[in-house]
């Protein structure tokens, strides 16, 4: 399955910045190898490095219900339902009522 840039991004960014760091010797590689990711991107798209992180940020609440949905160690799965609660609009008045 393929899907938009911004979200195959923030899947790498999820799995380098919160599974990686707990996983490996050197906690600070992934994250830099995950900041050295997304600058190459940038700079091979010619788009800014604070636009590609926009557009990661808005496909991050997906990448959390996804892997909520993988069945996560108790830590990390408590991290994400904070991370989903925070990202659920809190106006629900454009939202359709049901009949």
């Amino acid at each position: 399955m393929r899907g938009p840039v911004a979200l195959e991004l923030g899947f790498s960014h999820f799995i380098l910045t919160e599974v990686a760091p707990e996983r490996v010797d050197d906690p600070r590689r992934p994250l830099a190898v995950n900041a050295a990711m997304q600058s190459e991107y940038a700079r091979l798209t010619g788009m800014s490095p604070a636009a590609l992180t926009a557009a990661i940020e808005d496909y991050l609440p997906i990448v959390h219900a996804f892997n909520l949905l993988l069945g996560p160690e108790s830590a990390l799965r408590e991290r994400l339902i904070q991370r989903l609660e925070a990202a659920l609009p809190t106006d629900h008045s454009g939202l359709p009522t049901l009949p």
